[in-house]
């Protein structure tokens, strides 16, 4: 009989006491693991970002004692130092356009992996990748996990491990972890902040003065920490000060506060860019002010021409907003919990912490667009998309609403209960089932990256020698040799060249489909490539350049590579001059 007992309570426990949390959480756990190793060891390529290499290749020099130095040197940067009187250095050159929070984290990484920082042709994923990867993975768990606790505290624990579910199976969010960008450290670092903002809401309506001051400043921190991770995160603090301004009494204090730890928090960068630049804000700056000029042709100038207007900010400001409105689906993932948030704006939720927390979160997000449509959005994986720090707590409030509706359905069927309960994160999953359904397209992400190849150029060259490049970010980071962004103009690169600006001649052209996939005339001959048409269209035009030898690369040429001499062949001579290629 006591038996009998003991396994009805059991089995009551399982369907309705502890239990039941306890047999979510273990299925999370599974959940957890699987994807981890589906993505990690499986679906990952390598990157495929320019901004995630760049900031890999600083986060390598900080690891090796070089400080904040770069290999991906852009045109635009000597004019920089030039024009402020500041000189070119020689030996490192260095970086005043990322953010140095990702770059700080990921040394931490790589110093993990230091006896294997050089890639061999025979590496198909260099091992750099895999520990960013790996690092930017624990921050996105770590990001669920404060997010557990926000979503507990603002509903209850069920659900919290219902919504931590939805939010763990979405594949926009694993894709971010392996990009080798800082939105999962960011997205770990905004977590961490809004729960600061519901503590002081909490303190707000326990009447604790002190407390407020103390949960309103430790946000302050973290945002400035997601500032530094991201200099786009200032428009997260913008929309956080304007709800902290309007609701907690009394009116100013709590927000003076909140500037004066930010502020505090930030100053070390904007420091570190005007000793090493003349400029507070560092190359970035230059992108936000352009008049909708192109961004490309901005990096790659020697003498730019940057015209700031009105008109142009209001002309950015409105195909932006049109563009992040039109694609909002995509950057939340295809997240239907999440489109669903704000719908939930409409709900009057009864618990006041609940109920006002997400006017904080849409605040945030409307500053957000705001700055994303000033520095603009490349595409759903792109480094300025920050629409995915707002998934997690937007899947919240969009799941609670969707249960809302449910129960006011008053179906009490147990089996539909639990049908319509597996569907959510089910419908949330459809991206990342299909991923795993027809698994990796290729070994690399080609076009353009072939990392091996892209390594070769490294054993062709000294440490010392410069490589000019159209992705001179992965040169930096695979081949570990100083790269030089192709400038705008021929006379440029020339200007560089012959006066050795960086202290070295450039032994070489590296071209990928980077510029040569484009429309023949209107990319090529007429575009922003325009005057080095003849490299990609291999018409071997080397007037007034320095180079004589050509090889077509992997894959099947349409990568190549333009030297000074033939270093790829082992049998001549370092100093025997290459044969002449035809003009």
């Amino acid at each position: 009989m006591a038996s009998e007992n003991t396994i009805q309570n059991f089995i009551h426990n399982l369907e309705h006491g502890n239990m039941q949390n306890v047999i979510k959480g273990a299925m999370i756990a599974v959940l957890i693991i699987v994807l981890f190793l589906l993505y990690l060891f499986v679906h990952f390529r390598g990157f495929a970002n320019e901004h995630a290499m760049d900031q890999a290749q600083i986060a390598r020099a900080l690891a090796s004692g070089q400080g904040f130095s770069t290999k991906y040197i852009r045109p635009i940067a000597i004019w920089k130092l030039t024009d402020s009187g500041k000189g070119v250095p020689t030996d490192n050159f260095p970086d005043f356009f990322n953010a140095p929070l990702n770059p700080l984290v990921n040394s931490l990484a790589l110093s993990i992996v230091k006896n294997k920082w050089t890639m061999t042709p025979k590496d198909i994923v260099y091992i750099g990748d895999r520990i960013i990867a790996l690092f930017s993975i624990i921050f996105f768990l770590a990001a669920v996990g404060v997010g557990f606790f926000i979503a507990r505290y603002l509903f209850d624990t069920g659900f919290a491990l219902l919504a931590c579910a939805c939010v763990l199976v979405t594949d926009l969010l694993w894709m971010f972890s392996l990009s080798g960008l800082p939105q999962m450290m960011m997205l770990f670092l905004f977590m961490v902040a809004c729960w600061f903002i519901i503590c002081a809401q909490r303190a707000a309506t326990e009447d604790r003065q002190s407390a407020i001051l103390l949960f309103v400043g430790l946000a302050a921190l973290f945002f400035g920490l997601l500032t530094l991770a991201h200099g786009l995160g200032f428009w997260f603090f913008l929309g956080f000060l304007v709800f902290v301004g309007i609701n907690f009494r009394p009116l100013g204090i709590a927000a003076t506060i909140a500037v004066i730890v930010y502020a505090i928090t930030i100053s070390p960068w904007l420091v570190y860019n005007y000793q090493t630049c003349g400029n507070l804000f560092g190359l970035g700056y230059y992108i936000g002010i352009s008049g909708g000029g192109n961004d490309e042709l901005i990096m790659r100038s020697l003498n730019p021409h940057i015209q700031g207007s009105l008109f142009g900010l209001r002309s950015k400001l409105r195909e932006g907003i049109i563009g992040q409105v039109t694609e909002l689906f995509s950057f939340l993932g295809l997240n239907l919990a999440a489109a669903a948030f704000f719908l939930s704006l409409l709900h009057p939720f009864k618990r006041a912490e609940t109920a006002q927390f997400r006017w904080c979160v849409l605040l945030m997000w409307f500053f957000a667009v705001i700055g994303m449509s000033i520095f603009g959005v490349e595409n759903v994986l792109g480094a300025n998309q920050l629409h995915v720090l707002f998934l997690p707590i937007m899947v919240f409030y969009g799941l609670a609403f969707i249960l809302v509706l449910w129960h006011r359905l008053e179906i009490t069927t147990p089996l539909y209960r639990l049908i319509f309960l597996i569907l959510i994160p089910f419908l949330c999953a459809v991206p990342m089932l299909l991923r795993i359904v027809s698994g990796p397209t290729a070994a690399v992400n080609w076009p353009p990256y072939i990392p091996p190849v892209i390594a070769v150029l490294g054993e062709w060259t000294a440490p010392s020698e410069i490589i000019a490049s159209d992705v001179p970010w992965a040169v930096a980071w695979y081949a570990q040799r100083k790269s030089l962004l192709l400038p705008d103009t021929v006379r440029g690169f020339n200007e560089i060249n012959d006066y050795r600006l960086l202290g070295q001649p450039i032994i070489g052209i590296y071209l990928t489909p980077v510029s040569g996939d484009r429309r023949f005339i209107s990319g090529i001959m007429k575009g922003p490539y325009k005057e080095w048409g003849p490299f990609i269209t291999r018409s071997l035009n080397f007037k007034g350049l320095p180079f004589r030898a050509v090889l077509p690369m992997p894959k099947d040429g349409e990568t190549i590579f333009f030297a000074d001499r033939e270093r790829w062949n082992k049998n001549k001579k370092a100093e025997q001059p290459a044969e002449k290629a035809p003009e």
